[in-house]
């Protein structure tokens, strides 16, 4: 049976932890609770509030930056909220954008898939009990002729590390390296697209990895409203404000061009016409939309899309775009779901 999850926003200023929310969904059966990172809150400190709210509800980081933190500290990090949730964690990592990496984390972008390589190998000899030990294209441990240093919590091998991943090589270096994977976008349909690029990390793994003992987990953005073209209009305007960010979406479910129109009307100041050029098809496909009753049914198809778990995310995911989240909604998915 498929997992359900939900997420903590990472993009409001005034940022608060949803506890109410998040305490009625592992009511009505969730399995898990992810924290978003990009720019404003972090991904570690919501997830310790919610481990002393909760008894049963895995913590996740969707994602944690690779370019803002040692391995130490992530290690250290993970460990103590394993310790604080009794073992119910998912160390969600990725790598952010060059734009943060160098104006925020004071950090040169150099080679995302090496440093991911690198990192996930001295955050398993973290979770291990290892000593940090690896030189690598992007990291080198110990530096400057120190010795290899290890945590010393009790070692929490258990801990799966998932990675985030987009381009082509990132994919199939998670599918050979990691414990599961977070799409950036993706819709029913999808994952036979993604089939080569996993297959060949499975490959390089050479331990007989395959998909059936990887974790994929994907989100859904809902909004409930009757005016189903009226809720459809706000995911219109995220598509047409981030379409390189749906590229493959677009081409995958058969709009190749769109994700160039798009950008060449924004670019150009046409802001309405390319949010007018968003099918309502594919924003029916990868978003749920409409009355309560509409989304339950628009579930099949994610249901059945082979992922391992699915984020239920409320509302439009722009810069202070909060929308209240109704209860109802989030225990309608899981009735649907958990039947």
């Amino acid at each position: 049976m498929m997992k359900l999850a939900s997420e903590i926003r990472w993009q409001d200023r005034d940022f608060r932890v949803p506890i109410e929310r998040i305490k009625a969904c592992e009511r009505y059966g969730y399995d898990a609770v992810f924290a978003a990172e990009g720019f404003g809150s972090d991904c570690s400190t919501p997830l310790g509030h919610v481990a002393a709210h909760t008894s049963r509800l895995t913590l996740g980081t969707r994602i944690a930056q690779v370019t803002g933190r040692s391995p130490g500290v992530t290690a250290m990090s993970f460990q103590t909220l394993s310790a604080m949730a009794d073992g119910r964690v998912i160390a969600g990592l990725g790598s952010s954008s060059p734009e943060v990496s160098a104006g925020l984390h004071a950090r040169p972008w150099g080679s995302p898939l090496h440093r991911m390589r690198d990192f996930v190998t001295l955050l398993r000899q973290g979770f291990s009990g290892q000593p940090l030990k690896n030189h690598g294209r992007e990291i080198d441990v110990p530096a400057d002729g120190g010795a290899p240093m290890s945590t010393f919590l009790q070692p929490t091998p258990h801990i799966p590390i998932l990675v985030g991943a987009a381009g082509p090589k990132m994919i199939s270096t998670t599918a050979e390296i990691a414990d599961g994977w977070f799409p950036a976008a993706f819709s029913p349909g999808m994952l036979a697209t993604y089939m080569p690029l996993l297959e060949e990390g499975f490959r390089r793994a050479g331990n007989g990895k395959s998909i059936s003992d990887f974790q994929v987990w994907a989100h859904v953005d809902v909004l409930v409203d009757d005016d189903v073209r009226a809720a459809m209009r706000k995911f219109k305007e995220y598509v047409a404000m981030w379409p390189q960010l749906q590229h493959a979406q677009l081409a995958s479910l058969g709009y190749p061009e769109l994700s160039r129109t798009l950008q060449e009307l924004t670019a150009a100041g046409r802001h309405q016409e390319a949010i007018e050029a968003v099918p309502d098809e594919y924003i029916d496909h990868g978003w749920l939309v409409g009355p309560l009753s509409r989304i339950a049914r628009n579930l099949d198809p994610w249901l059945s899309s082979g992922l391992t778990g699915l984020i239920i995310r409320y509302g439009p995911q722009g810069p202070d775009q909060r929308y209240e989240e109704p209860d109802e909604v989030f225990k309608a998915i899981a009735d649907a779901v958990k039947g």
